[in-house]
């Protein structure tokens, strides 16, 4: 737990969460967690879907045998994505559908990102760092579930690995480009994906063209579903446009199709290429202006999806106006819809329609407007993450805007602490792109603020490797910028990060910067916090006596500036390191960092000093009065929602019980506390499992 201030004000870091006052009786046992959604994550299977039976008896056949992987290959709109969708919502998956499309707006999404989402899905509300702990625990979370993987976008086998879950009653299906073909050491099924036969492409071109004449002359369709390769990307915007415009003729259709391309070119799948982009071209000239203009920003965005007040922001429109443009988008199919919050519908842009909206943003926009689309996005999502900030963290909202600055052309598009963190989480994937555009753009003190706002989701969260990441680019701006302030707050946040994701010479050597330029700068309490940031990493490093004093420094600071909350932080710590060989002294260092605590109205941080100092209480003997004082501790902590230290709390209890030779109490305690550990620290579960079966 640290302390973290810029600009005079003061904030929490690391693992807080701030409470209110505590009100009614003392409880031993935690509260139960509301039972979490089963995850439906699989998109919905698209309107048009046709035939595909062939492909689909395949892979029932393979699942029968007792196959549980599958790679679906195909080359770009041969609808790899719908059969997997359709073939995998058919089945019965109890224990829920997972999904992830690794194809990012610029870069394949990292299988890290992907797990820590699935884990969170599945209550696991704080996965580790690590990615080979990360893999551990989705394979113990899907060890004895029945769950349904769709793999999206896959581009090679080291991304699709760790996301196989575990056992053979699950079922993954990986889509591709590529074949994939090493996956098959994994037991995957390979199934190269084809064009529809004629038969089922005549009948999608003429379901998408509704009550255009085509559906009445059969050799005109099966001429153009000849022209559309028999892919159902071309086929659907073929179709689309005819239902649009019924007084264009289908001959006319497959002229513009095949006029486009050569009919043998060097590389096979030109034809195909050409193909898509002229079906695309067509549909992209059937659309209102505006929409157009809308489309074109869409190929300029780097996030993984859109929502309309994202649009309406970077395109300067009403929401209304950019909700009518996607609508009429996802009508062209263009888009495809993902999921919907509340009222609030996500889409994504096709990967071929990615490409072919950003080629013509290139072509037809000019630089300055293709960036002003870009920084109006970075605004927003500034804008709204610090909403989100002042909802979810208002101790660490060091973002503060000036009134000259203008106000949010929107509302936040959420009304909830819920959905203040799910719209953070949200970007998580993308952040780190858009942080990079805009550092490509030179928009440096952009750059550095929006990390800086994005600090709940890597408190809440704790994405290690996005908040190292973010806040080495943060970092990089801040000095661009020369702004000392900035920079203090990306080396004291990026420190946390770093330490708690057991890079602990990194993290001692962002603090050591931290503490030299703030002592340059002449600010006690950011200096304060760099100590005692130092004094953590040596205490949790196992270097009690090198921690020691740099806590000492820090308390002397934030008493000589007069902050005694920070002395009190630094106190429990100190409290902690004598646990072991002074547990007397400890109880005195406890007693006072928790008075101090409220009488400066931090009833969560106080609560963490009782836990303490009735554990301390037991070590020295007196072990009545600390079951009460913990047993107390622990009610406010439980209210406030503090997994691990409630997980402590609860370990303490059961070493107290069994002190006392009370075995049943013990194990009572020790086995809440293996489940609050189970999902945070899966070792040191498996140690509290120990002890209960020693008992």
């Amino acid at each position: 737990m640290h302390v973290n201030q810029i600009g005079g004000s003061a904030q929490l870091t690391g693992l807080t969460v701030q409470a209110r006052d505590v009100f009614g009786g003392v409880h031993h046992h935690v509260p139960a967690a509301a039972p979490l959604p089963l995850p439906r994550q699989l998109p919905p299977v698209v309107r048009h879907f046709t035939d595909r039976d062939e492909d689909r008896r395949i892979l029932d056949n393979a699942r029968a045998s007792g196959a549980c992987l599958f790679v679906i290959s195909g080359i770009g709109g041969v609808g790899k994505t719908a059969l997997a969708t359709w073939w995998l919502s058919q089945q019965d998956h109890a224990g829920g559908q997972f999904y992830a499309d690794l194809s990012g707006p610029l870069e394949p999404v990292a299988p890290t990102v992907v797990l820590r989402r699935w884990l969170r899905a599945v209550g696991i509300d704080r996965p580790p760092a690590d990615l080979a702990e990360l893999i551990g625990l989705w394979r113990s979370a899907t060890a004895a579930r029945t769950v349904a993987v769709l793999i999206d976008g896959a581009d090679d086998c080291a991304r699709v690995r760790p996301l196989i879950p575990a056992g053979t009653v699950s079922s993954t299906v990986v889509t591709s480009r590529s074949a994939l073909r090493d996956l098959a050491v994994d037991g995957a099924v390979l199934h190269p994906l084809k064009p529809l036969p004629l038969p089922a492409a005549v009948q999608l071109l003429t379901r998408m063209a509704g009550d255009h004449p085509i559906a009445s002359a059969p050799e005109t369709a099966a001429r153009l579903a000849e022209a559309c390769h028999r892919l159902p990307l071309p086929l659907v915007l073929a179709g689309a446009r005819l239902s649009a415009r019924p007084q264009h003729s289908a001959d006319a259709a497959v002229n513009a199709l095949t006029s486009s391309y050569s009919p043998a070119p060097a590389n096979p799948e030109e034809p195909i290429r050409m193909l898509t982009t002229a079906a695309l071209d067509a549909t992209y000239q059937t659309l209102e202006a505006e929409h157009q203009g809308i489309y074109r920003a869409l190929g300029l965005l780097p996030v993984t999806d859109a929502d309309p007040d994202m649009i309406a922001a970077a395109c300067q429109t009403s929401r209304g106006h950019a909700e009518w443009a996607l609508e009429a988008l996802d009508e062209q199919q263009l888009l495809e819809p993902l999921s919907q919050h509340g009222s609030r519908v996500r889409y994504r842009l096709l990967p071929a329609a990615r490409e072919h909206a950003q080629a013509l943003a290139l072509r037809h926009d000019p630089e300055q407007d293709r960036l002003l689309v870009l920084r109006r996005l970075c605004e927003w999502i500034l804008d709204t993450s610090t909403h989100a900030q002042f909802a979810l963290t208002p101790a660490q909202a060091t973002l503060r805007r000036s009134t000259a600055d203008p106000e949010p052309a929107v509302p936040p598009p959420f009304d909830s602490d819920v959905g203040a963190l799910a719209w953070l989480e949200s970007f998580e994937a993308s952040l780190l792109d858009v942080l990079g555009a805009a550092e490509t753009a030179g928009w440096d003190e952009l750059v550095w603020r929006l990390v800086d706002s994005f600090w709940p989701l890597f408190l809440r969260r704790h994405p290690y490797e996005l908040w190292i990441a973010a806040h080495e680019i943060g970092l990089g701006a801040a000095r661009r910028t020369s702004n000392a302030a900035a920079v203090r707050q990306m080396l004291l946040s990026g420190a946390i990060g770093l330490n708690a994701a057991g890079r602990v010479k990194d993290a001692i050597r962002w603090y050591g910067e931290a503490s030299d330029a703030a002592r340059d700068a002449g600010d006690l309490r950011d200096e304060g916090q760099a100590l005692l940031g130092l004094g953590a990493c040596h205490h949790d490093a196992g270097m009690p006596e090198q921690a020691r004093p740099y806590l000492t420094r820090a308390i002397a600071l934030w008493r000589s500036c007069g902050y005694p909350r920070g002395v009190a932080l630094a106190t429990i710590v100190l409290g902690e390191i004598a646990l072991a060989e002074a547990p007397g002294h400890a109880l005195g260092l406890f007693t006072e960092a928790r008075v101090e605590l409220l009488e400066v109205d931090d009833p969560y941080d106080a609560a963490r000093a009782l836990t303490l100092q009735g554990h301390a209480r037991v070590l020295t003997g007196d072990t009545e009065t600390g079951i009460r004082e913990m047993t107390t501790g622990l009610a406010a902590l439980a209210d406030a929602g503090g997994t691990r230290w409630q997980a402590r709390a609860l370990e303490w209890l059961g070493d107290a019980h069994r002190s006392k030779g009370d075995g049943a109490a013990a194990r009572e305690y020790y086995q809440q506390a293996e489940q609050l550990y189970e999902v945070i620290r899966p070792a040191d579960a498996e140690r509290i499992r120990a002890l209960a079966a020693g008992l």
